[in-house]
């Protein structure tokens, strides 16, 4: 199902703490980065920058989590360097989606390191959107 708002997505979180925390890390995405559009409402909100493909995706999936799409070395190296974050992420455990990371929503205590994974995220796509 493709939904047509944001506003659709976040209502699909599964209490009020995870919808308003989604809601305000979209906003914390929308005030940091410029060149931004959203490529996706499949029943999650997928971010790209510009051209490119999605660098965040928030989703009531997961239980509730921000995703974070790095390529695949890049990926590698961060799960390596978690401890240099106050943010806890995981590697998701279908090996199917080796180039992202996954966030719960209630582990993000700190948006200097969310904003630094976030650029870390945006400053490498994966590759560029074919449109």
């Amino acid at each position: 199902m493709i939904f047509q708002t944001v506003v659709e997505i976040f209502a699909l979180m599964r209490d009020e703490y995870n919808r308003k925390k989604a809601q305000d890390i979209y906003r914390f995405i929308q005030d940091n980065f410029q060149e931004i559009e959203v490529v996706s409402l499949k029943r999650c909100i997928s971010i790209a920058g510009k051209g490119y493909i999605k660098f965040a995706t928030l989703t009531p999936s997961d239980n509730n989590a921000l995703l974070l799409h790095f390529p695949n070395e890049i990926r590698d190296n961060l799960l390596t360097r978690k401890e240099e974050f106050a943010i806890i992420y995981n590697k998701p455990k279908r090996d199917f989606y080796v180039n992202q990371t996954n966030i719960l929503l209630k582990d993000i205590y700190n948006t200097h390191d969310l904003l630094t994974l976030m650029k870390i995220a945006y400053d490498n796509p994966r590759r560029i959107r074919n449109n």
